[in-house]
């Protein structure tokens, strides 16, 4: 009879466990390995690098060749940018300019611009098989008051752009994106005050040394064969 009892009790309890599981873990199927992962983004997305100006309360879409002015506060993203839009900004509370640059100074014909960049979600944003590197702090940067903000961003990191101007990849990520060019920094050359490079009349000089010298030898060697020294 006690032996009885306590098979009823257990096919009691079993019973109830099963009715208190919700219905939506009754239902779902098993997930097979090849399966995308729930939140992923999909493998075959478009991704890419875009850029952002704080206006102080959200972040505004810009462009690789905007200049933005002295005070401003840049923001680079990697993420999935479906059907050609521009994609996410970056994440987190919006930099401060005080907080960032606020101590520095710039000097005469430069600006000073905080620069955040972020390099997306591992989960939604990188392509299969990738991991973002670390979010580096926002930085104050100074460049000229000409500068873009690609060449902002590459004062500070690697970066590559294709034949548009839009950056395609920043410090190497991503990893599979191959092409572009190298964006430099370098500033142009010096010019006299009459428009001629620098370079030029320092080469022009130097021809100008060597042609003098060469008429002084065969000068003297004309000298030399006359009086028979």
């Amino acid at each position: 009879m006690l032996r009885a009892f306590r098979v009823a009790a257990g096919v009691a309890l079993g019973a109830a466990t099963l009715v208190s599981l919700p219905c939506s873990a009754l239902a779902a199927p098993p997930v097979s390995p090849g399966d995308p992962v729930p939140g992923a983004a999909d493998p075959g997305a478009a991704r890419g690098w875009s850029v952002w100006q704080s206006d102080g309360t959200a972040w505004l879409a810009a462009a690789p060749g905007d200049s933005p002015p002295d005070g401003s506060v840049i923001g680079w993203r990697f993420s999935v940018a479906p059907d050609g839009t521009a994609g996410e900004p970056p994440g987190g509370e919006l930099p401060s300019f005080q907080a960032v640059c606020g101590k520095d100074t710039a000097a005469s014909g430069h600006k000073r611009v905080v620069l955040a960049v972020d390099f997306g979600e591992a989960r939604s944003d990188a392509y299969p098989g990738e991991r973002p590197p670390a979010e580096p702090a926002a930085t104050c940067v100074a460049g000229a008051e000409s500068a873009t903000t690609a060449r902002l961003l590459a004062s500070v990191a690697r970066v590559r752009v294709n034949t548009g101007g839009d950056v395609v990849a920043v410090d190497d990520y991503p990893g599979r994106e191959k092409g572009g060019s190298a964006l430099g920094t370098a500033a142009p050359a010096a010019a006299s005050e009459g428009g001629v490079p620098v370079t030029l009349i320092a080469g022009g000089a130097g021809v100008l040394a060597l042609l003098g010298g060469g008429a002084l030898v065969a000068t003297r060697r004309r000298t030399t064969v006359k009086t028979g020294r």
